[in-house]
């Protein structure tokens, strides 16, 4: 494939060392790593021995996988070993902690990285002897969200408590108490990965010798603990490393990502290439003006390159709080009257988007999990998602089948029988045949109580506690009389749009979308409040947040506000040019 790139991104492409890429929105920032990567391997084998390879990592599997889709767009094939292309968690896993981790804690001990980690909260809070101790904590700041920090302190979702001692003394104990268990996160991977190469170089330099040109994608949602891993790595001889992101674009504080770390490189001259990317090949200009506004001024403006006839203004389309039907209906027509055809509703989070899915998130007929992890199995298996629906019950299977065990136990046992054929095959043919959905709740359990004794040969039939009263939290006793798939379903549309939350959207281009704020910024709200930065400083979260949404369309930018927003306040805070609906 014959892409001809522009001056900025062929600077980045033939640049070397130390360097730093601040990309915009829509700068065609995938493509550009993967013409790096290309180019590089062209002269590898004479600069490199043949086990060297370059290894490019990034944050998420689907932006590892368009990386490697768009190299091999460019090269016609695949990228060959010796060069990888992974996740930034897997590289760390893979080459320093579990190979090593059993060197610097419990000498002989061998860890295992957990990908649930409401695992951990299900296990310390029925600690009898924790709730003791902690019974104020561990509800209100669930184990599964403690990290340490760099200089072993503790943090809780992203926010440093160190400075709180009671609080320290609970994060110390429930780390011990995991750590204990042969446990770990991918945060707390990176925390023992940082130790291992500080009590042993030998092992940064190894991987610095093995891996000679490493690339980083998305560098902006690197934790401080993860800086300072790369950090040894070139101390130990990397001379090549390349830090690839947009520190607007960070929607990871919650894992300690610190997009001020990439922007203190980016303006360390002395010892860092920086280069811009400021050329969006994605919005018209319009668009660009809009989420501009949460960039502070002494970036270096955004260019659009698509020079379009029909630059549309934006567009604010007001909705009434107790029902956005209406509102949806404006922006569909909108949509349908430009003969759109990628169009995406995006909201904050889950909340919203269920509401106006139809799903009734506290609707919760049954009071085990069981149950809920088979319908959504089965779900999985129906959208193809064998993989997904497979692990979840391959669990279930082995808690039904040894009650007795410990969590240690079965996530020893779902490791050993998670490669074995032979049953990932009988799971299959297990979510295959579950009661259909068009049953009621109350029959639906009733027949897969009974199926699930057959077909595992059970003594006795597993228990869903289906509720059999009226509760407090408007729970109906009636709604079991429903079928499952009223309440149980994969929606993923409004009449025929779409409708996503922020995170699930990054990276991605639409021809339009529209964001839909809310009334007030109270706790995870984002509202107007937070669409224009402050003293020139960096976005806050929630003002990422809106930036990655903003900047996702091509032609058309809609925008939802409560009803009781007056217009001349949004001519105030945009200009007299959008269009109010």
């Amino acid at each position: 494939m014959s892409i001809i790139l522009s001056d900025e991104q062929r600077v980045y492409v033939q640049t070397s060392g130390k360097v730093i890429l601040n990309a915009c929105p829509g700068s065609g920032k995938t493509t550009t790593v993967a013409h790096k990567i290309f180019s590089l391997t062209q002269n590898w084998e004479k600069d490199y021995s043949p086990s060297a390879g370059i290894i490019c990592i990034s944050f998420t599997n689907v932006a590892k996988n368009e990386i490697a889709q768009k190299f091999k767009e460019i090269n016609g094939f695949s990228l060959p070993y010796p060069h990888v292309i992974s996740t930034i968690d897997s590289f760390i896993n893979s080459y320093i902690t579990l190979p090593f981790a059993h060197k610097i804690k419990n000498i002989g001990k061998r860890y295992r990285i957990i990908d649930e980690i409401d695992y951990l909260d299900k296990i310390f809070q029925s600690d009898w002897q924790l709730n003791k101790k902690f019974a104020n904590k561990l509800y209100a700041f669930p184990p599964s969200k403690i990290d340490y920090t760099i200089d072993n302190g503790i943090s809780w979702n992203g926010h440093d408590k160190s400075g709180d001692t009671e609080f320290t003394n609970y994060g110390k104990v429930i780390k011990k108490k995991q750590f204990d268990m042969g446990l770990l996160k991918t945060s707390d991977s990176a925390f023992f990965a940082y130790h291992i190469l500080n009590y042993y170089p030998r092992i940064a330099k190894y991987l610095a010798t093995k891996f000679p040109y490493l690339i980083i994608d998305e560098a902006q949602d690197t934790s401080e603990i993860q800086h300072s891993i790369l950090k040894m790595l070139y101390e130990q001889g990397l001379k090549n490393i390349d830090l690839v992101g947009d520190p607007y674009q960070c929607l990871y504080q919650w894992r300690n990502a610190s997009p001020e770390l990439f922007l203190q490189k980016l303006d360390d001259k002395e010892n860092w290439n920086g280069i811009n990317l400021t050329e969006n090949r994605r919005s018209t200009k319009k668009i660009i003006d809009v989420f501009s506004v949460l960039r502070r001024s002494s970036e270096k403006a955004i260019v659009p390159i698509n020079d379009m006839v029909d630059d549309l203004p934006l567009h604010i389309i007001k909705y009434d709080c107790s029902n956005y039907a209406d509102a949806i209906s404006k922006y569909e027509n909108l949509c349908n009257e430009k003969e759109f055809t990628s169009n995406n509703i995006i909201v904050r989070g889950n909340t919203l988007k269920n509401s106006l899915l139809g799903k009734e998130t506290n609707y919760s007929p049954w009071q085990e999990t069981l149950p809920y992890l088979l319908v959504e199995s089965k779900i999985h298996l129906q959208s193809n998602e064998i993989k997904e629906a497979v692990k979840k019950v391959r669990r279930i299977i082995i808690g039904l089948l040894f009650p007795t065990f410990s969590f240690s136990e079965l996530k020893e046992a779902e490791h050993e029988l998670k490669n074995d054929k032979e049953t990932n095959a009988s799971v299959f043919n297990l979510i295959r045949g579950l009661p259909p959905f068009d049953l009621s709740i109350s029959n639906w359990t009733t027949q897969t109580q009974q199926y699930l004794k057959i077909e595992l040969e059970l003594e006795n039939e597993p228990d869903f506690k289906i509720r059999k009263r009226n509760t407090k939290n408007g729970f109906n006793k009636d709604t079991l009389a429903n079928p499952v798939n009223r309440y149980f379903k994969k929606a993923t549309t409004y009449n025929n749009l779409p409708i996503t939350t922020i995170h699930q959207v990054k990276g991605m281009t639409f021809d339009s979308v529209f964001l839909i704020l809310s009334e007030n910024s109270r706790g995870q709200n984002i509202s107007l409040k937070d669409l224009s930065l402050i003293k020139d400083e960096m976005p806050n979260e929630k003002q990422r947040l809106i930036y990655v949404a903003i900047s996702r369309p091509r032609h058309l930018l809609c925008i939802g506000v409560p009803n009781s927003t007056k217009d001349n306040d949004l001519k105030k805070q945009f200009s007299d040019d959008i269009i109010i609906i």
